[in-house]
């Protein structure tokens, strides 16, 4: 929020400029006769001119001026810290604005200033107590309650900050900042239904708010209403078409509905705007490698890496995407990489474990698994995998603690029966393993086939080896 919102300043006419500048090389001489000809309003007209050109030392030597003949003016000191706050001078600007305040302590303007200085500074707790001051006095005032919210809305305070927009807009039912902050508040606390509402009310009053349109699209997608969604990206769109992250969102609004050559579009056209987000990249690669696309995925997960060498997403999109080429070795190095930026994310692992057994690396296959089950110990696929490895190299004992668990946690799940079913073939115990292939059959009753286990054992095996893959 700007010092000066509510002054009417005019780029003007080359001669209102030259005036102004006159009247600013008066005040710079020191020239008495400028004085006089100078309200508030005048005054202000100068200090917003100079601000826009950036010359904060000449707005201030204009204030020094005035302050020679006005010193004890509350106004003047205040216009002074304005100009500090503006140059990034907090600690200045608290000083004048305190100067101000001592020479009219009710002055509200002053107090509101203040507490904007102080929010600028990360006083957000000095801030408050600055706009407090105000309300103990002007509890209607409208700037300070809303100044207050954006200030507890910066300390995650949303409920206050509710608070105070919904005191706003009882006083004035359409100030429309007051619905745009509460739309953003209520989004943020998860009451979506309230968050949609505040940002109706908003776009009411301000049809052609394209910030407004996007941040209702995004709670419209949070709802799961993703063909609402895309109407409200696309609005947003209709008012500013470079809008880049509209574009990316509604393409992850097409994607979630699983349109993703639509989707696609709209990420290239936001990589249009902006060739370097990861974002838009790693989504786009992923839409690619939904679509099997697998060359195309690669070569934007690989443009993601470059930019950012630590997004470990694009390591193991790419990952996957080699292995679905079956280039394990490719896959594996992707992997790795990944691991070693997240260390604590059990999905890595297990990409990781099945890349290394596919590769015949058994041992760091093991250990892959078993890291999986210590981040994750209820990964009930990778103990079963795990399992399954055990079983290749005739670990049974180990394999079979895993799997009586297993059939302990799921009692509905086959796949644990037809390991063991497999295990107990592997060793000859032929009347166990039909017994726990029977149980399979019997939870999973469309895999039955007919089989005499003496003259089709080979039927079996592949069968159940096949389902290890």
């Amino acid at each position: 929020m700007g010092f000066f919102d509510d002054i009417d300043f005019e780029e003007g006419s080359k001669r209102k400029n030259r005036d102004k500048e006159e009247l600013i090389a008066a005040l710079l001489r020191r020239g008495e006769r400028a004085v006089p000809d100078l309200d508030m309003d005048a005054i202000d007209d100068i200090v917003n001119y100079l601000l826009e050109k950036n010359q904060h030392t000449k707005a201030i030597s204009c204030i020094d001026s005035l302050l020679d003949y006005f010193p004890y003016s509350n106004e003047i000191w205040q216009r002074k810290a304005i100009i500090y706050d503006h140059k990034g001078d907090y600690k200045n600007a608290l000083e004048c604005f305190d100067k101000a305040i001592n020479l009219n302590p009710s002055d509200e303007e002053s107090l509101i200033n203040k507490g904007i200085t102080l929010d600028n500074s990360g006083l957000f707790t000095e801030a408050i107590t600055s706009f407090d001051t105000v309300l103990n006095f002007a509890p209607n005032n409208i700037d300070a309650l809303f100044n207050k919210g954006l200030v507890l809305e910066k300390c995650d305070r949303f409920e206050d900050a509710i608070e105070c927009f919904d005191k706003i807009i009882t006083l004035e039912p359409r100030h429309k900042d007051a619905y745009y902050e509460l739309g953003y508040c209520f989004d943020y606390i998860d009451r979506l239904e309230d968050s949609l509402n505040s940002y109706d009310k908003h776009i009411e009053i301000v049809p052609f708010n394209y910030n407004a349109w996007y941040n209702k699209g995004v709670v419209l997608s949070r709802m799961g209403r993703y063909f609402h969604a895309i109407e409200s990206y696309e609005m947003a769109l209709s008012v500013n078409p470079k809008f880049g992250s509209a574009w990316y969102n509604k393409g992850n609004a097409y994607a979630s509905l699983g349109i993703l050559t639509r989707a696609i579009e709209d990420y290239k056209v936001a990589l249009g705007f902006n060739r370097k987000d990861v974002y838009a990249l790693f989504n786009l690669a992923s839409a690619y490698e939904q679509m099997s696309s697998y060359k195309d995925a690669i070569d934007n997960f690989t443009k993601a890496i470059s930019i950012d060498a630590a997004h470990y997403e694009s390591y193991f999109g790419r990952g996957n995407c080699y292995y679905q080429l079956e280039d394990f070795n490719k896959a594996l190095r992707d992997y790795d990489k990944a691991v070693e930026l997240f260390r604590e994310n059990a999905e890595l692992w297990y990409a990781k474990a099945d890349a290394e057994y596919n590769l015949g690396k058994i041992p760091e296959s093991i250990y892959s698994y078993r890291k999986v089950l210590t981040l994750s110990p209820d990964y009930h696929q990778a103990a079963l995998d795990l399992a399954n490895t055990y079983i290749d190299i005739e670990k049974y004992e180990d394999a079979d603690g895993l799997l009586i668990k297993l059939i302990g946690l799921n009692t509905a799940w086959a796949e644990p029966y037809y390991s063991k079913a497999k295990m107990y073939f592997l060793q000859a115990e032929v009347e166990l393993g039909i017994k726990f292939i029977e149980m399979a059959f019997t939870i999973n009753p469309e895999d039955r086939f007919e089989y005499d286990f003496e003259t089709d054992w080979e039927k079996v095996m592949q069968f159940l080896i096949g389902r290890d893959n």
